[in-house]
Parts: structure tokens; C-alpha cells; sequence
């Protein structure tokens, strides 16, 4: 059911693969991908709570970019002048246990073109970094805590405010400036957090608090997940996806709910309004990649259990599909993935849910999903003509 599609078609021709996703788990496939197709669609979850983006949001109240700037950076053009200057500098973080003032500083810079990475890029980059850099610093409240900031988030928050607080627009410019083969949207820009209810009743209120990432994760498994107003204000609220990405989402020649936190980058996604409905109204495979390894948001679901909630947390959300409309693949390796809750085969065949037991963990990759292997997969479905491949 593999095969190796590189070479196989004009990338700037290859289908358009819709991603639900978040964080770092997809970066490696992500960066397959640029050599099959250009047109994979990365929908990032807008809630992410901790880090230097938690600041960030409280200051501005925007949401969180920091994944958005990951995936950019996964899907850029490696090739392209300045690439590596202009990565440098996307992903350096400002220094911790430093004075307010001295953060400025090496902000201040950036804005003036001092930076050593500037003399890297081309004409119309070098504009950009200065210009949005001047908007942030002339935007950013003196009380806001630089630790550790992500010069590329700050440098798409200014692009955003210079925007008029377009982020849709300040993705576009930093994706031409770095040659992204892929478009990287938010799947919804409403200034919202995640509210969790665990199965022993207690409440968890943000997505850095169930990840593992920062801190311990809950010891009892999600029951419920919800949007509200913002950390302190625990008000239900709403989240609507723009027409241009649900038109997206329903064009797709495939839908991936990939590898990651299961709730809060895979499931989150499904959150907004239109969402589910946009999903079930395309036609095209719908594939689940199960998740190898520890992932604690899906503590005491095994593969089974999980493609079951998957499906159940999209028919909640509707009102006149059926589960088919949600998923129709299953993607595993039982021989060489890690499953920790087990993957639970009866439950998947019961669901009538095509299973893909692939060699997709090889030697390499392990104890992940092999990268390439992954990408081409995916190609290989939306083009609906895959064939076997060994071990």
C-alpha cells in the first residue's frame, strides 16, 4: 500500500492534503511533503496556552502563533536565497533571566537592521523583519515579559498589527517571503482558550495543563472539551471558521487527522463552527494516523478507542451526517509502532473503518512513524493508486 512518489508528478500539481493539526509532531512530514505536493493545507489549532505565547496572548489578544511560525518554517523552500539566515533568525529566542531593557535592545536591533542575519536576506525580507519589528516594538507594553520570546512570533504579531490585525494577511507575506510549498492557516482566529472536564469530575482550564510539556499532565483521562472566554473567565463562547478555509476543507483531495496531542492539536481543530460540517461534505479519504508513543492526552485510549472519539466528537457537532462522513481509514503499523493503551484490532474492525497496517516505524525513524513514509502514503491516497512496499 506504499510507494515512493517522489519524481512522480509536478509538486506545484500534487493534491491538496488538509491537516487538522498543532505543535511539532507533523514537522518532519511536513517537510516530506514539499517534494510531492505544494498544496497540503495545514489547519493549526488557535488555543495553545503556555510558554512565551501565553504573554503574548495576554498582551495583544491574539491568538497563538508560535505553531503556525513552526509549520511555516517546516514547509519553506530550503533552497531559496537567505533561507537559512532568514530561519535563524524566525526561530531565535530572546535569552532568559535578562533585564527588560536589554530584551529591547537586541529587539531594537532587528528593527534598525543591525542584526547580523539581515545582511543574509534579500531586499524585500530585510524590509519585512525591520518593518514589522518597529510595529511590535511600538505596540508592545513595557510591562511585557520578553524572556524567552520567539523573535519570529513577535516579528508575526507585528505583521499582523501592521496588518490591521489581519493574520490571514500576515501569514500570506511571511509565507511568500520564505517559499512556503504549503499554506499554513488558523483554523479560526477568535481569542478563546480550552476548558477540559476529566473523568473524575475535576476541571482543567488551559492547554498547556493537560499536554505534559509543561509540567505533569492529569492522571484521569478527558471527558469533555470545550472553548470559553480566556483563563480567568470561564464563560462558553464560540469560534466560527472563515468561508475561504471551509471551502478548503471541503475541496480537499484528502483529510488527515494526523500524529499529536489528540485533544488539544487534533481534536481542537473540530471545535469551531462549520468545521465538522465542511469535513463531512468532502469527498475525498479521510485518514487517521494513530499515534506512537506516550501522548497524555489520550491516556487510557487505545487505537480503537480513539478512531471512536475521533468520530463521536465530529457527530456531537452535527446534526445530519453519519460516521462515515468523518472517517473511512485508520493508519497504523502493529508491527513495528508502540502503542501504550494497546491498539485494540477487534474494536477497529468493528467500526467498519478500513485499517492500513503498514512498515511505516522503520529502523531509523523509531520509535516514530518513518517521515517519508508517511508523506507518501498520504500522496499515494489522495491519488488513490498506492502500492505495496517491504519492510
Amino acid at each position: 500500500m506504499l510507494r515512493d512518489m517522489k519524481g512522480a508528478r509536478d509538486p506545484a500539481m500534487g493534491p491538496q492534503i488538509v491537516f487538522f493539526t498543532g505543535g511539532t509532531a507533523l514537522r518532519g512530514v511536513s517537510r516530506a511533503l514539499i517534494e510531492l505536493t505544494w498544496r497540503s493545507v495545514h489547519l493549526v489549532t488557535p488555543f495553545d496556552s503556555g510558554g512565551s505565547s501565553a504573554a503574548l496572548r495576554k498582551a495583544f489578544g491574539v491568538i497563538a502563533v508560535g505553531d503556525l511560525r513552526n509549520r511555516l518554517l517546516a514547509l519553506a523552500d530550503p533552497n531559496q536565497s537567505g533561507f537559512v539566515a532568514l530561519a535563524s533568525l524566525l526561530n531565535r529566542r530572546l535569552p532568559e533571566q535578562a533585564d527588560p531593557q536589554s530584551l529591547r535592545e537586541v529587539l531594537r536591533t532587528i528593527a534598525d537592521g543591525q542584526s547580523a542575519e539581515l545582511r543574509w536576506l534579500s531586499d524585500s525580507a530585510a524590509e519585512a523583519v525591520r518593518g514589522d519589528m518597529r510595529q511590535f516594538l511600538a505596540a508592545c507594553p513595557q510591562e511585557l515579559n520578553l524572556e524567552k520570546a520567539s523573535v519570529g512570533n513577535l516579528l508575526l504579531i507585528g505583521a499582523w498589527l501592521r496588518l490591521n490585525r489581519d493574520l490571514y494577511a500576515a501569514l500570506e507575506q511571511w509565507s511568500d517571503l520564505l517559499g512556503a510549498r504549503g499554506h499554513v492557516w488558523p483554523i479560526a482566529t477568535t481569542d478563546a482558550h480550552l476548558h477540559f472536564t476529566l473523568d473524575d469530575g475535576s476541571v482543567v482550564v488551559g492547554q498547556h495543563r493537560v499536554s505534559g510539556k509543561e509540567g505533569d499532565a492529569p492522571n484521569s483521562p478527558i471527558r469533555e472539551m470545550k472553548i470559553i472566554r480566556n483563563l480567568e473567565d470561564w464563560t462558553p463562547t464560540q469560534a466560527s471558521i472563515a468561508e475561504p478555509i471551509a471551502k478548503l476543507i471541503r475541496e480537499a483531495d484528502l483529510i488527515c487527522f494526523p500524529m499529536g496531542s489528540f485533544y488539544t492539536s487534533v481534536l481542537a481543530n473540530l471545535l469551531p463552527d462549520g468545521v465538522v460540517d465542511a469535513i463531512a461534505e468532502a469527498r475525498c479519504p479521510k485518514v487517521f494516523v494513530a499515534n506512537t508513543g506516550q501522548d497524555p492526552e489520550q491516556r487510557g485510549l487505545s487505537v480503537g478507542a480513539a478512531a471512536e472519539r475521533l468520530v463521536n466528537f465530529a457527530l456531537e457537532r452535527s446534526s445530519s451526517h453519519a460516521a462515515s462522513d468523518f472517517l473511512d481509514t485508520i493508519v497504523i503499523d502493529s508491527e513495528g509502532g508502540h502503542y501504550p493503551d494497546g491498539i485494540d484490532r477487534p474494536r477497529l474492525d468493528a467500526t467498519g473503518i478500513r485499517v492500513l497496517d503498514l512498515p511505516l516505524v522503520t529502523e531509523r525513524a523509531a520509535p516514530n512513524y518513518d517521515s517519508g513514509r508517511i508523506a507518501s502514503l498520504l500522496v499515494g491516497l489522495a491519488s488513490s493508486k498506492p502500492k505495496k512496499l517491504s519492510r
